[in-house]
């Protein structure tokens, strides 16, 4: 079943309506209710807002696709052709629905405002990052810098989002850019819960005496790969063997099940994961 499911997620159709609904979600978010109290956005939708703002005979979609257009002449030969084709197609669709998305979510408190409107677009940001794209010409350039320099991603954003917010100062009241800022910080905490929502992983270890046993239980079609590291215990001087394995949310019960139906004495320990990457659990993303 997981194994079909890659394949559904690993297609160009799965991949564009990932894209689309994202980038709909995401321009929901923005202008259904931070438009109505000019929050500023991040990345280069923050600073499309910004010079729109100050040069507004342009409306905001143009301002996008200006700014786009040059960060994906320079990045040309820098990605993946895959990740160049897709990531300019959501800028394209983020720029069309940026004009044709006309909606009020009639919410008016301030504050109520930036959290909404933070964990829309955070949303929309996490649908899109799950797909093989990005976000538009910023998500080039940032895998491009990270190559060649080593910059990380949150980094890159960070002295991205301090420009855009530079720049706002003079156009904005401090009022307005702490209120941003908040929504800046909801919208990030979305974006990472949405990226692990469904590919959440768990490390493993199981510490046990009966270790056939439990490999035979353990790995098979649909279930889970093992890794056996033979010890000793520290007090009693006794051979015992550490299983290592990959799990998931979904998985986590039930293996734990099997293991100590096995084995009522082993020792089963949990720790969540970073990433992981690799083999048949999780496909590289192509950049």
């Amino acid at each position: 079943m997981f194994n079909r499911l890659r394949l559904v997620t690993d297609t160009l159709v799965w991949n564009v309506f990932l894209l689309m609904l994202g980038s709909f979600v995401f321009i929901v978010g923005y202008n259904g209710i931070a438009v109505y109290h000019d929050f500023v956005p991040g990345a280069l939708y923050g600073l499309s807002v910004v010079v729109q703002k100050i040069e507004p005979e342009l409306s905001l979609s143009w301002w996008y696709l200006l700014l786009n257009i040059p960060l994906f002449l320079v990045a040309w030969r820098g990605v993946s052709k895959r990740f160049f084709f897709l990531n300019l197609f959501t800028m394209g669709v983020i720029t069309v629905l940026t004009s044709v998305v006309h909606l009020d979510l009639g919410i008016r408190n301030e504050m109520y405002a930036a959290i909404a409107s933070g964990a829309l677009m955070g949303a929309g940001g996490g649908i899109i990052l799950r797909s093989y794209g990005g976000g538009g010409g910023l998500d080039v350039i940032a895998i491009i810098v990270n190559r060649k320099y080593g910059i990380r991603f949150g980094v890159f954003y960070f002295v991205i989002n301090t420009i855009v917010m530079g720049f706002a100062l003079s156009r904005y009241s401090p009022d307005k850019i702490i209120a941003s800022l908040v929504m800046l910080f909801i919208s990030s905490v979305v974006t990472e819960y949405v990226l692990s929502l469904f590919n959440q992983r768990k490390a493993v270890r199981i510490i046990t005496k009966k270790t056939d046993e439990l490999v035979k239980e353990i790995v098979g079609p649909g279930k889970h790969h093992a890794s056996v590291f033979t010890g000793k215990g520290g007090y009693s001087g006794e051979q015992v063997d550490m299983i290592f394995s990959i799990s998931d949310n979904l998985r986590l019960r039930s293996l734990e099940q099997r293991v100590f139906d096995v084995d009522p004495e082993a020792i089963f320990v949990v720790e969540n994961t970073f990433s992981v990457i690799g083999g048949s659990i999780a496909k590289r993303k192509d950049y």
